[in-house]
Order: structure tokens, then C-alpha cells, then sequence
């Protein structure tokens, strides 16, 4: 019997059953952020930490995935995306029941360090499943894409009707019951040999020990740094970084503005549909247009609008033209989402794939936690107004730069093709 049943061949198309299991793998581990963004801080409120530990608890949550993104793309390489979403997912389902009991907020601060890394390998999973089991396709990159924003629009309301009429313990429930369909997603996935997948065979990996196959090894690091010789893949990490600045100030500084210019809470968190919304339709966009322009044109361009509009957030003189910015700067974001995906896949080769996604993993923090820290310092410089308009200019600089390369290598421009 073939191990990798149900997975198909290249150029063949993907099965039903395949294609429904991904996209709930990374529909309900990407919902974890979501609904985390509204049980967690209200929870932590109800403990009257002072401001630096409040900041601390969300900060830590991005400390383990720094540290093992990479490593948690090496087990996806050694052992299948499939099996290790089952330890991250049941992880992510039983974390979420020690939060009611956490005595103090330092408790709070480990859990958030450990759902933090389960909900990082998560994603991290479900874009290596692009590569295992639908080779790298950005038609079906596009439609992860469009189905993870359901968790998006979904998730929050859901979250705070069930805190408003069950409390903590009732909402910490629901989390932890949302995170089994990721497991029971994953279910449904047929296993791929390690052939199938480009690996060595696990079973080689296995002599030595199964807690020894588990641990970190330098050796993988330096694989998944050595795949920054390949210029496609420099460029595709950074561009996904720069994705990562624009979510870092609008999580930030963005609410600040608004709530400066006396816009209530509820009127911002309305923001987010639209945003969900316009990712969801321009994801779906992506592969059409690759049959005519380069991804990597298409990538650049895309994240560059999608960082203008949130810079420009200052010239936004009403209500409407915010929801219209934040429709299309998710939407640019949701257009090149699935090709930052497909590109690092393609540039790694397919023995290497899980490292890749976890190298821009690894970027994309750094980019998460310096991007508001450097705007914060702009902005006590030259004021809060003004830091939007710097940022966009030191963007915009980047992504000249990346774009003279890349009319000076076309062989590098033509990679980015279907």
C-alpha cells in the first residue's frame, strides 16, 4: 500500500479531501490569533498587571517562535507537515484550558510563550502542506488564503459574545475546542513517504534515538540560512518582512491615531471586516495574475501599496475612507500572501521546504518586534503624525532597491513565474 495515497502527481490536480484538509488546518491554527486577540488581553486585565508586564505577556508570545521557527520547519522536512500538526495542534487545544488556572501573570507569560510557538508551527504547517501535498501551486496558496479570513471574521465576535455570556473558563473552552478541528483536519490528510516528500526516510532519523530526532540540530539552521545564497529566496523572505511592518503599526501605532482622533473602539474593530473581506477577494486574484505578470512583481508592488495605506492613515479625513484604506491594504496584502508562500517554496527545492517557510517565519518575527520599537523611536523624534510618513519613505526605499535589482536580473524576475 502506497504511504502517500490521495496526494497527487505533479500537474495533476489536488483531491477534494486534500484540498478541504489544508485549508482547515490553516483556517482553525490561524483563528488562534483572533480569537486569542480578545479573550487573552481581557483576561489579563482581570489581573491588574502593571503596563510593562501587560505589554510583556503579548511580547512573549513571539520569543519560542524566534527561536524555533526554523527548527519547527526542519521536523515538517524530517518527519511530514501531517504528524507534526498533530502534536501542535493538540498543544494548541490543551494550552488554552491552563489559562483559568494560571495563578499569577507570570504564568500567563510562559503559557503565551508556549501557544505562541504551537500557533507559529501551525502556519508554519499548514504553508509546508502547499508544498507536500499541492507542490507549490499559488492557485491553492490563494485559496488558503481566502479561507483563513472566515477565522477572521468569525473568530472575534465569537469570542466576545462567549466572554460577555460564560466568562473566562467559558471562553478558554471554545478556544481550546476551535483548535481541535485543526487536529481533525490533519485527520484526513493520507501520510507521504518521505520520497514523496523529499526527505531522507524517517526511519533513518529514528536509529538514533526518538527524543534525539526531535531536538534542535545546528545542521538544520545552517541549511535554512544557506538557502539565502539563492537570490529569489532573499528577496521573498524580505518582502514577507515588509508584510510584517505594515501589521506591526497598524496593530500599534495605528489604533493609537485613531483613537487620538476620537474614533470609539467599536468603530475600529469594525475596521477589521473590511480588511477581512478585501484580503479574502484579491486572494483569489493572485493566480490569474500570475499567468501574466511575474510573482515577484506582483508581490512587490502589492506590499508596497499595503504599507502606503497604512502610512497615509493621517490623510484619512473620515470614517469611510478608513474602512476603504483598510479594504485595500488587506486586499494588496491578501494578493500577495499566497505567492510569498509558493516563491519560498520554489526557491528552497523540495527537500528543504519546511525550513524555508520556517527562515521567513524567523524573519517576520524580527520584523514583528523591531518595526514598532523603530516607529516608536521616529515618532519620538519627529511625532506620531509625521513617523507614518517616515516609515513609508524608508519602505518605499526598500522596495526601489529590491525593484532596480530586479530589472537588472530578469532571469531573477522570470523565476517568479507560473
Amino acid at each position: 500500500m502506497r504511504s502517500d495515497a490521495g496526494a497527487a502527481e505533479e500537474g495533476q490536480p489536488v483531491s477534494l479531501r486534500v484540498q478541504a484538509a489544508v485549508y482547515g488546518v490553516g483556517l482553525f491554527v490561524t483563528s488562534i490569533f483572533h480569537i486569542g486577540s480578545v479573550i487573552i488581553p481581557l483576561y489579563v486585565y482581570t489581573m491588574n498587571p502593571s503596563p510593562l508586564l501587560f505589554g510583556l505577556t503579548f511580547s512573549a508570545a513571539h520569543i519560542l517562535p524566534f527561536l524555533f521557527s526554523i527548527h519547527a520547519g526542519a521536523l515538517m522536512d524530517r518527519f511530514g507537515a501531517r504528524r507534526v500538526m498533530f502534536a501542535c495542534t493538540l498543544a494548541s487545544a490543551i494550552l488554552p484550558l491552563l489559562y483559568p488556572m494560571a495563578p499569577a501573570v507570570w504564568a500567563l507569560i510562559v503559557l503565551q510563550m508556549f501557544l505562541g510557538l504551537a500557533e507559529s508551527m501551525g502556519w508554519i504547517g499548514a504553508q509546508t502542506m502547499i508544498g507536500q501535498y499541492m507542490h507549490g501551486k499559488t492557485v491553492y496558496a490563494g485559496r488558503l488564503s481566502f479561507v483563513i479570513r472566515i477565522g477572521q471574521l468569525a473568530g472575534p465576535p465569537l469570542a466576545g459574545v462567549t466572554w460577555d455570556l460564560t466568562g473566562a473558563w467559558g471562553s478558554f473552552i471554545l478556544m481550546s475546542v476551535w483548535c481541535l478541528g485543526g487536529f481533525f483536519c490533519a485527520l484526513l490528510l493520507p501520510p507521504l513517504s518521505a520520497a514523496a516528500r523529499g526527505a531522507a526516510p524517517t526511519n533513518a532519523h529514528l536509529k538514533s534515538g526518538k527524543l534525539r530526532a526531535l531536538l534542535p540540530r545546528w545542521s538544520d539552521y545552517a541549511t535554512a540560512f544557506s538557502l539565502l545564497s539563492a537570490p529569489a529566496v532573499v528577496i521573498i523572505v524580505v518582502l514577507g518582512a515588509m508584510m510584517h511592518v505594515g501589521n506591526a503599526v497598524q496593530s500599534s501605532f495605528y489604533v493609537a491615531w485613531l483613537k487620538d482622533m476620537g474614533i470609539a473602539g467599536t468603530a475600529i474593530g469594525l475596521l477589521s471586516p473590511a480588511g477581512a473581506v478585501g484580503a479574502a477577494v484579491f486572494s483569489l486574484l493572485t493566480a490569474p495574475l500570475t499567468r501574466y505578470v511575474s510573482g515577484f512583481w506582483i508581490t512587490l508592488f502589492s506590499l508596497w501599496a499595503g504599507v502606503l495605506f497604512v502610512c497615509v492613515t493621517p490623510l484619512m479625513g473620515s470614517y469611510l475612507a478608513l474602512q476603504i484604506a483598510m479594504f485595500l491594504r488587506s486586499g494588496m496584502n491578501g494578493l500577495a500572501q499566497p505567492l510569498v508562500i509558493t516563491l519560498v517554496l520554489r526557491g528552497a527545492g523540495r527537500s528543504n521546504q519546511g525550513k524555508a517557510i520556517g527562515l521567513r517565519g524567523t524573519a517576520n518575527r524580527v520584523a514583528s518586534i523591531l518595526a514598532p520599537l523603530a516607529m516608536g523611536a521616529i515618532a519620538e523624534a519627529v511625532g506620531l503624525e509625521a513617523s507614518f510618513y517616515v516609515v513609508g519613505g524608508l519602505v518605499s526605499l526598500g522596495m526601489i532597491a529590491i525593484a532596480v535589482y530586479l530589472i537588472r536580473r530578469p532571469d531573477v524576475a522570470r523565476s517568479g513565474e507560473e
